[in-house]
């Protein structure tokens, strides 16, 4: 966290509470809406501030900030180093978040594969009939980090050759109804109604994606959105942020 007045306005808009209330909006993406949602549930109930989440998909980041007015974001650092290298972020703001990396997903009550090693994981993957994973043009999102870790352990073509390359939800509803064996999904993003976690792949060839959070230069509500990004990083979100099976680094 760069040094500021961050602190001080964190603490302000906290011990105000609802006398101060502001309605703030936030862009971030769907591989932390498990997660920041009841993050921000708990920092509503502190601060008296209410927080309302647009959830876009990481290829439509751009759009998404061209088609709205936002106080703070929370995506993919490269995002963020980019929005406050153009100045569209108060750079003073900028904190480290939260990381997250790739899981693999099967139907409820299926056998849970072994995917605790490297060489198991290439074993699962090898033996498995069908394999749903998300597009690896996607900048920032799972299917690019899920190829990157194939191609390091060798079976990114076997994947491919017999895996189908599918959207986040379509991907979840054919693992949970026996479509497809496995899914390879972020971890943050791989439960639903009859789609489970089955496991994490190895933190030896874990490829992660680092969100950062930044206020908006020229939000509405600057305070109140500092003190939310303070938030996401505090020991009340840590444990929030590891239920949704992402692991906290600010602070």
């Amino acid at each position: 966290m760069r040094k500021s007045s961050f602190g001080l306005a964190f603490g302000f808009v906290l011990a105000t509470g609802a006398a101060g209330a502001a309605d703030l909006k936030v862009l971030t993406v769907g591989g932390l809406q498990k997660p920041i949602t009841p993050i921000s549930a708990d920092f509503e109930k502190e601060s008296g501030n209410k927080v309302a989440f647009t959830f876009t998909n990481p290829a439509e980041l751009d759009k998404a900030l061209a088609g709205g007015a936002y106080d703070a974001v929370v995506v993919a650092d490269a995002s963020i180093d980019a929005l406050e290298k153009a100045g569209k972020i108060v750079a003073a703001s900028h904190a480290k978040v939260v990381r997250g990396g790739i899981g693999v997903a099967v139907k409820e009550g299926a056998k849970f594969p072994d995917v605790s090693t490297p060489d198991a994981l290439k074993a699962t993957l090898i033996a498995a009939k069908s394999i749903a994973y998300t597009d690896p043009a996607t900048p920032n999102g799972s299917g690019e980090k899920t190829k990157q870790i194939l191609e390091g352990i060798g079976v990114w073509d076997v994947v491919v050759a017999k895996g189908k390359k599918m959207s986040l939800g379509a991907g979840k509803e054919a693992v949970a109804k026996g479509e497809e064996d496995i899914g390879l999904f972020n971890a943050s993003e791989s439960e639903a109604p009859g789609c489970v976690l089955a496991g994490i792949m190895p933190a030896s060839i874990q490829r992660y994606t680092n969100y950062d959070a930044g206020v908006m230069a020229g939000g509405a509500n600057a305070a109140a959105a500092e003190a939310f990004v303070k938030y996401l990083t505090g020991k009340a979100a840590a444990a929030r942020w590891t239920a949704g099976h992402m692991t906290p680094v600010g602070g």
